[in-house]
């Protein structure tokens, strides 16, 4: 079960320090002789150095240290690798796997709100249907065909996942993320992805990436933590990660 408290600092800073982080590496600022990205380079760690060190919760702080390895082998691979997207400056900048982990870090707190675990069930049903309607309709309006296979993968991951809830919420906190790096001019997409799909920049499907970078993170934490306990003699349940054993 997960326990209730109260939001971290960290939540309610998430908004507007990632938009400061992102505007500090936008094209406006290079074009006007700066290089803000050496600066996130350093105060993005920094920040998710201080939202660790006070983080209350150990197995969000386990999670959060899991996403950076994870995320900078997934960064290098869809962005050097098969390029869906590339960065600025053609490389994976240093502050993008830590802002993964402050992404994850600051929409997990949302399962310690009593009202999202005492409504899960309608919550994730509403919201699967929202974004069912959210996919076609950027397939038929606005032709993302890429969005659609995103879409589909983005659900079954959901579904394969035990605590679905939280997975309703990170696309508020992922799409908000892209809309403002992809403004700012931080990254943009591919606009035919594989050479056979279209998209637009971002593609709301998007956020289907960052359920099966959860999925690996959890999968990995789970393994974790059992190991941890076995050495002391304790079990774990790995529903407090989200992981679903079936």
């Amino acid at each position: 079960m997960i326990q209730s408290r109260a939001f971290h600092w960290s939540f309610y800073t998430f908004f507007p320090v990632t938009l400061v982080m992102l505007f500090l590496d936008s094209k406006w600022v290079w074009s006007h002789g700066w290089n803000g990205q050496i600066l996130d380079n350093i105060l993005v760690p920094l920040y998710l150095y201080a939202m660790y060190r006070t983080m209350p919760d150990a197995q969000l702080k386990k999670i959060m240290l899991l996403t950076i390895p994870v995320s900078a082998v997934g960064e290098i691979f869809l962005s050097m690798g098969i390029e869906l997207y590339t960065y600025k400056f053609g490389y994976v900048p240093i502050y993008v796997p830590f802002g993964h982990a402050i992404v994850i870090g600051s929409g997990f707190q949302l399962l310690w709100h009593d009202g999202v675990q005492a409504r899960a069930a309608l919550i994730v049903h509403r919201f699967l249907i929202l974004y069912a309607l959210l996919f076609l309709g950027v397939f038929v309006f606005l032709g993302d065909s890429f969005t659609i296979l995103l879409g589909i993968l983005f659900i079954v991951g959901v579904l394969a996942m035990r605590q679905r809830v939280i997975y309703m919420f990170m696309p508020l906190f992922v799409l908000f993320v892209e809309f403002v790096g992809t403004a700012f001019g931080c990254w943009a997409w591919s606009p035919r992805p594989f050479g056979l799909l279209s998209t637009t920049n971002p593609p709301m499907g998007s956020v289907m990436f960052y359920v099966y970078l959860d999925m690996i993170v959890m999968v990995l934490g789970s393994l974790w933590a059992a190991a941890w306990m076995k050495k002391r003699g304790e079990t774990i349940d790995s529903g407090k990660l989200g992981v679903s054993r079936s």
